[in-house]
């Protein structure tokens, strides 16, 4: 069936390949639509019924092996591109025409990750079976080369490293949206690497670069809203990380699980996670300084308010005492910015709305121009705690800066991020206060930056 309606352009679009390589249809059918294709007409193309096509633009998952099939000869999609090129046709099974799992199952697969995190972490050697934890399916369906090296060097190794640092820099500044096809597959060709000759020094170091590759590619899953992924990338991070040659590659790692439990998990099992990270961590001021105050975020929102500011004090001590410069290279990027920005959201969460505007306010003078996603959220912040403090003229100036920022950011966070402002905004909008028409206007800009990343778990 012909598709000169689609322009070339969907497909070179990075938010879209890397839809592709998830299968995540409703991503790349809502890229269509922006670019004019109707809903009938990618019914038309699909063999879908249009009542379909708009289920799924709604955010309903397509698991059919016959449809995916169908979509990607309907629309002209290389196959490769989703997985299905030299694939087996999977036997149609209960579970893959299921619905997603129920909420038992994500609280069982959070225990069994805290377990086996706790048992690396605190000397009980796990079996990696144990971990419960197996390749993303987004992973197993890449198309990229099945044959590893001959043999593989140090210089290899540093590749990936770099790799793994110009990654962290774009998801630092715009989010990490459009980046997980990219890192994904360099995980999965790594971990090809292992099958090649090389001394044992250079096999201690991709260990632990491949505990690193799977802690970036599962932020970047989480960047995504792939949670699933996201865990399961963790889990084989510390699978690696427990016999590679870098120890704080673990503490990264749980880190980053714990950054994924805070903003779409459980405030508690964050907690949990930074705390055995800490643990990992006893090495570097800097990193135990970032553990300790994410550790203090994590209790301003679960349930140890108590500990909030002996976490916060000590470690804005810790960062107090370490030479950044000197210190693990993954975590330099944690400056004065961050400690502003990170002790102002801390304060934000404890009600102390006075000492969360001055912290937020100086972190985002402290941005630098390039920082845009950090900015938009302490931006977000602050204007909520100016609200709280009935500053309404700076809420709505500071809101207006975060939602025009918001824009050029890529991440399934903004949502979370920007909630608490939104509710300040509707609060006021439903009332008849002085501040009414711009809390309405605010309210409306922020849905128009937060509305449609769907977060699958």
């Amino acid at each position: 069936m012909p598709t000169e309606d689609i322009p070339p352009t969907v497909w070179r679009c990075a938010e879209v390949r890397d839809a592709l390589a998830v299968r995540d249809i409703g991503t790349v059918y809502r890229a269509l639509r922006a670019h004019g294709v109707s809903q009938s007409r990618i019914a038309q193309l699909t063999g879908q019924a249009q009542s379909e096509v708009s289920d799924v633009l709604n955010g309903r998952a397509v698991r059919s092996y016959d449809l995916l099939s169908r979509i990607a000869t309907g629309l002209g999609i290389p196959r490769g591109w989703m997985g299905l090129a030299g694939e087996d046709r999977p036997a149609p099974t209960e579970q893959s025409t299921s619905d997603a799992p129920p909420e038992e199952d994500e609280k069982t697969k959070r225990r069994k990750f805290l377990s086996y995190a706790g048992s690396l972490v605190l000397g009980s050697r796990a079996e990696s079976a144990e971990s419960a934890l197996r390749l993303p399916a987004e992973m197993r369906y890449l198309d990229v080369p099945r044959t590893p090296p001959g043999r593989v060097g140090a210089s290899d190794v540093v590749a990936l490293d770099e790799l793994i640092g110009s990654l962290r820099r774009i998801d630092q500044r715009y989010g990490g949206v459009g980046q997980y096809g990219t890192i994904a597959a360099a995980t999965r060709h790594a971990e090809l690497m292992l099958e090649s000759s090389m001394t044992e020094d250079v096999r201690s170091e991709l260990l632990a670069t491949l505990c690193k590759l799977h802690a970036t590619a599962g932020w970047t899953a989480v960047e995504n809203g792939l949670l699933a992924s996201g865990h399961e990338h963790f889990g084989r991070a510390l699978d690696f990380g427990r016999d590679g040659a870098d120890p704080l590659a673990i503490a990264r790692t749980l880190y980053a699980a714990g950054r994924a439990e805070l903003h779409f998990g459980d405030a508690n099992s964050a907690l949990k996670l930074f705390q055995l990270g800490s643990i990992r961590a006893e090495s570097s001021p800097l990193v135990s300084s970032v553990l300790q105050l994410n550790s203090a975020w994590a209790a301003a929102q679960g349930e140890r308010g108590d500990s909030v500011h002996r976490l916060l004090d000590h470690g804005r001590g810790l960062h107090a005492a370490a030479k950044i410069d000197a210190d693990y290279p993954l975590f330099r990027w944690f400056g004065e910015a961050d400690l502003l920005g990170m002790t102002g959201s801390i304060q934000l969460a404890m009600g102390e709305y006075e000492s969360a505007a001055l912290h937020l306010s100086r972190a985002v003078a402290a941005r630098a121009p390039g920082e845009v996603r950090s900015a938009v959220f302490e931006l977000a912040s602050l204007a909520e705690a100016k609200f709280a403090l009935g500053d309404h003229g700076a809420a709505v100036r500071h809101g207006r800066r975060s939602v025009l920022l918001a824009g050029g950011v890529r991440s399934a966070r903004l949502h979370g991020r920007l909630a608490g402002l939104r509710a300040r905004c509707a609060e006021i909008a439903d009332s008849p206060h002085p501040w009414h028409d711009c809390a309405e206007e605010l309210a409306l800009g922020i849905d128009s930056v937060i509305a449609p990343r769907p977060v699958r778990r």
